[in-house]
């Protein structure tokens, strides 16, 4: 026979309450309604603005022009443009505020800078054609 009075309770009160407290009010409904509803570039939007938030750095929507700024952001595009003759690379990175192009004059490529990888520039920022332009910026792989 097992002594009622020693035996301990078991803990699922507590977990069946953090579920009634979750779904209270739909807030796990509201939530998976609103990720269903969104497009994929705002989901994607989300998930670099989260993966650059760590740096604290300007926004790229926010970027002031013709100011030595410092950004973050993740490697979206890595293109040679010819330009005057000369090769150019074209890195296109994003924060998920904006788009910046970093622009490496007489460069094909830059060991380590693929598409996915984060980097942080700094440089003088402008705008060309409607896009913002980083030329020749410091750069730091981050990951």
């Amino acid at each position: 026979m097992v002594d009622r009075a020693n035996v301990r309770p078991i803990q699922t009160a507590s977990i069946v309450v953090r579920v009634d407290q979750i779904w209270k009010g739909g807030g796990v409904l509201k939530n998976l309604r609103r990720r269903m509803s969104e497009s994929i570039d705002e989901i994607e939007d989300q998930r670099l603005a989260e993966r650059v938030a760590d740096f604290a750095l300007t926004p790229i929507a926010e970027t002031p022009l013709r100011t030595r700024v410092t950004i973050a952001g993740e490697v979206q595009a890595v293109q040679v443009v010819p330009h005057l003759g000369s090769p150019s690379l074209e890195i296109t990175v994003s924060d998920g505020s904006g788009r910046a192009a970093a622009v490496f004059t007489g460069r094909r490529r830059l060991g380590g800078v693929d598409c996915g990888r984060r980097l942080i520039l700094e440089g003088v920022a402008r705008r060309e054609h409607g896009k913002l332009l980083l030329v020749n910026p410091a750069y730091t792989i981050v990951e």
